[in-house]
C-alpha cells in the first residue's frame, strides 16, 4: 500500500491549512530520549487554557478546516480535552489524539473522548521488543500498558496507528516490526526520522542513524510498502519521494512531501506558532495575533511555500518539486531553513 497523508488528506491546495498539531502539554509521564517536547513530568500552569484553545480552533477554521493533532507532552493528561474535541468537531475540524501512555487511556477515557468525537489515536512504538520499548521511554511497564490500550479502543470501534522513530537499535528490524504493527491491528504505521532538535539535538548514539542509513532504510521502506501489508507513511524524510521516483514509483505525496508551513502548522503549549514541531523557529504567538493571521502572513512560511527560493543542493535539484527536504533539518544544522537538507544522498 503507498503511503499516504496523514489520516488520508486529499491534496493540498497552495498555502491552505488542512493539519494542526497542537501540543497541548509539555507534560509526560515518559522520558525518550529523542523527545522534540524535551518533556517534563508535570505540567505548566501557563500552558493555554481552554478557552485559548478555543479561540485558537475557531481561528484555524478562518485558514482551512483541518486535522488537529491534539498532542503534547501526554495530552491525555488535560482533563479538558473532551471539551477540546468537541469544540473542534463543532468547528469542522477532524480531532484525533496522539499520546504515549496507555495506562491511561482507560475504557472511562477512550469512552469519553470518543462521545466528544475522537475517532482516531495515534502512539508511539519504537520497538516490538518489550523491554527495548520500556528502556527506551524509561518507564517499565509502557509496552504492556499500549498494548491493553490498543485492546480497548478496537473493541470501542476506534482506530490507531503506530509512530515510529528509525533508531540505530531498530532500523535492521524494520520487516519485524511492520509485521509486529500489523498484528496489532493498527490501521497505518508511520516512520519518523530524527531532526536535531530537543533532546534528540545532544548527538546521542541511541537516535542518530547517518545519512547512509538512513537513505539505506528508505529504499528498504520503500519495498515494505510495496507488499500492502499496511499503509506506510514517512515523516521528516522527504526524499522518500525522490527514491520512489526514482524506481519509477508513485512518490505517494501530492505536491512537495514536506508539509511544514505550506498546509501544516505547529502551536506549542504556551502558543507559539511554528512550521512543524521539529522547526525551532517561532514565527508568531496564538496569544498575540490570531492563528489565521500568522498561518497566512508569516514571511518565513510564506518563503518556505516557495520552491524557487530553495537554496543549496535543495534549489537545483530535479526533485524539488516532490521533495524540497526537510526544513526543520536544514535549519538545525546550517541554520539556513531553505538550504540543503543534510540527510538527503541526492543533495551530496
Amino acid at each position: 500500500m503507498m503511503p499516504h497523508h496523514p489520516h488520508g488528506m486529499p491534496p493540498v491546495e497552495k498555502g491552505q491549512l488542512r493539519v494542526l498539531a497542537w501540543e497541548t502539554t509539555k507534560a509526560c509521564p515518559l522520558a525518550c530520549p529523542h523527545c522534540r517536547a524535551s518533556a517534563v513530568d508535570h505540567r505548566d500552569p501557563d500552558e493555554l487554557s481552554t478557552e485559548e484553545g478555543y479561540k485558537m480552533l475557531e481561528s484555524a477554521a478562518e485558514a482551512g478546516k483541518s486535522i488537529i493533532i491534539l498532542s503534547g507532552g501526554e495530552p491525555l493528561l488535560r482533563e479538558d480535552l473532551e471539551l477540546l474535541a468537541a469544540k473542534a468537531v463543532k468547528l469542522g475540524h477532524r480531532p484525533v489524539v496522539s499520546c504515549n501512555d496507555g495506562s491511561l487511556l482507560t475504557e472511562e477515557r477512550i469512552k469519553s473522548l470518543k462521545k466528544a468525537g475522537i475517532k482516531h489515536f495515534s502512539f508511539s512504538m519504537h520497538s516490538e521488543k518489550e523491554e527495548d520499548h520500556d528502556n527506551f521511554v524509561r518507564k517499565a511497564g509502557a509496552y504492556k500498558n499500549a498494548l491493553q490500550a490498543f485492546e480497548r479502543i478496537k473493541a470501542n470501534g476506534l482506530s490507531f496507528q503506530i509512530n515510529t522513530t528509525v533508531l540505530p537499535g531498530n532500523y535492521q528490524r524494520l520487516d519485524k516490526i511492520m509485521d509486529w504493527v500489523v498484528s496489532l491491528g493498527a490501521s497505518a504505521w508511520h516512520l519518523f526520522f530524527i531532526v536535531p532538535t530537543g533532546r534528540a539535538s545532544e548527538g546521542s548514539s541511541e537516535v542518530k542513524l547517518t545519512q547512509e542509513q538512513t537513505n539505506k532504510v528508505l529504499e528498504q521502506i520503500s519495498d515494505l510498502s510495496d507488499l500492502n501489508k499496511i499503509s506506510i507513511k514517512v515523516t521528516c524524510a522527504p526524499q522518500y519521494a525522490q527514491i520512489r521516483a526514482a524506481k519509477g514509483k508513485p512518490s505517494g505525496s501530492h505536491g512537495r512531501s514536506c508539509m511544514a508551513g505550506n498546509g501544516y502548522i505547529f502551536v506549542s503549549w504556551k502558543g507559539e506558532v511554528k512550521p512543524c514541531g521539529y522547526f525551532d523557529m517561532v514565527v508568531g504567538n496564538v496569544r498575540e495575533k490570531p492563528l489565521a493571521e500568522i498561518y497566512k502572513n508569516s514571511q518565513v512560511l510564506i518563503d518556505m511555500r516557495e520552491q524557487t527560493k530553495l537554496n543549496g543542493s535543495c534549489g537545483v535539484c530535479r526533485f524539488k518539486t516532490i521533495c524540497g527536504g526537510c526544513r526543520a533539518r536544514a535549519f538545525a544544522v546550517n541554520n539556513d531553513y531553505m538550504s540543503t537538507d543534510p540527510n538527503c544522498k541526492f543533495c551530496l
